[in-house]
């Protein structure tokens, strides 16, 4: 990978005059121009929101005005967001945070989850499986989506967690969030004996809660959460045009969580450390606008994607579409094979074409074998290390998805093995 992110980087100076197309949303993005705008309002709120004089106060003003823009966006309450510094720790702290209090109350406890999970979520289950956690990783069909009676039979009495992300990073598959969420309340009411007036006797009832990462839906689905039926979800500002180093977690009222970052009891004792003003007001701006423009944005690139493909087909025939039908994609995304074109070597050549794409998520490009999610769609291993994943921003145009179908077949009349 060292030599690949050598070239990566000389190349991405290199472009010369040609035309940039981004087309890796799913890492990334940039920043919206009213998100940019309220960061820059922003930056001279530098007191300390936990003081009591002007300048702590004024902090605080803008982290409990920018709770509550979060909290409508979502139609949550203020009080059920927390802030933390991305998805990642948000799904960290919505896994461990549950589950270790779990554990310390019940003893032996379960969790299910499914095999493409963003590692944020798979890693931190399996580090609390040495503390005693048993864990049910399910596996999904060749579009990636989940089966609901796999869901239901793989809830116990000691379930306390299921974990299913909304929106897979690298497929695009949208996992049936609602209806698993039908599921987990028939499970919560199988645990009582409804001809009793108390729980029934011979077994601890424990609490059973539904996470969702919902990292890559804010632009492209709309999140109530109530309407979802979830009980925790994360977010995080740079998937939505929002900054960097800024997340969020919804946590229902009467969750039982702890806290995984110990200090200073910040954000309602759930994760201590000085906030950050500036971020959380730009985020709020980012999700807001996001949900406003959702649907709208979702048919737009819906189309602009489908005509990136149909482009790519016209001068590749044999591509391959990776994971699930349009139907139960995300709006933006487009992953593709091309038989005997090796995609890391392709993401480079892309990048000099003037594409930014990539092969997987962008926090799992450390590995050299092909991505968890690629194969477990079932990808014959031959074509796994060919998986491109495009992922178009909101602003991205039918002459955008013309240019990176012709940069595609060049690199592959270039670089493709017959």
């Amino acid at each position: 990978m060292s030599f690949l992110r050598e070239h990566l980087s000389r190349f991405a100076g290199g472009a010369g005059s040609k035309p940039r197309v981004y087309a890796d949303a799913a890492a990334a993005t940039p920043l919206s121009p009213h998100a940019s705008k309220e960061l820059v309002r922003l930056l001279d709120v530098y007191g300390n929101a936990g003081g009591l004089h002007s300048e702590a106060v004024a902090a605080q003003e803008v982290m409990e005005e920018s709770r509550k823009v979060v909290a409508n966006a979502i139609g949550a309450h203020a009080d059920e967001i927390v802030f933390t510094a991305s998805g990642t720790e948000s799904n960290n702290l919505a896994l461990t945070g549950v589950l270790r209090a779990a554990l310390q109350k019940h003893g032996s406890v379960h969790a299910v989850t499914c095999s493409i999970e963003h590692t944020s979520v798979l890693e931190p289950l399996f580090a609390l499986e040495t503390e005693g956690l048993t864990l049910t990783i399910l596996q999904v069909d060749s579009e990636g989506l989940i089966s609901l009676k796999d869901i239901a039979a793989a809830i116990t009495d000691k379930t306390v967690l299921v974990s299913i992300q909304m929106v897979n990073s690298e497929v695009g598959t949208i996992e049936p969030i609602q209806e698993i969420a039908k599921e987990i309340r028939k499970a919560r009411t199988s645990r009582f004996d409804l001809e009793e007036p108390e729980p029934r006797s011979n077994l601890e009832v424990l609490p059973l809660y539904l996470h969702t990462d919902a990292s890559q839906a804010p632009l492209w689905l709309p999140l109530k959460v109530e309407k979802l039926g979830v009980d925790m979800l994360t977010l995080d500002a740079q998937k939505i045009m929002g900054p960097k180093g800024v997340g969020a977690l919804f946590v229902k009222r009467g969750t039982v969580i702890e806290a995984v970052t110990l200090g200073g009891g910040q954000e309602g004792g759930l994760r201590s450390g000085t906030q950050n003003p500036p971020l959380v007001g730009s985020f709020a701006v980012a999700l807001k606008d996001a949900q406003h423009t959702a649907e709208e944005n979702a048919k737009i690139i819906a189309d602009v994607r489908e005509h990136c493909f149909a482009e790519i087909k016209k001068l590749l025939p044999d591509v391959l579409l990776n994971g699930p039908a349009f139907e139960h994609r995300v709006a933006n995304n487009l992953n593709i094979s091309v038989p005997g074109l090796d995609a890391q070597m392709a993401v480079i050549a892309l990048n000099v074409e003037g594409v930014a794409a990539s092969t997987r998520s962008a926090c799992d490009i450390g590995g050299d074998e092909p991505s968890h999610v690629i194969q477990a769609l079932g990808v014959p291993k031959k074509l796994a290390g060919t998986a491109i994943r495009l992922t178009l921003l909101p602003t991205a145009t039918r002459a955008d998805a013309a240019y990176i179908a012709e940069s595609l077949a060049k690199v592959a009349q270039r670089y493709r093995e017959s």
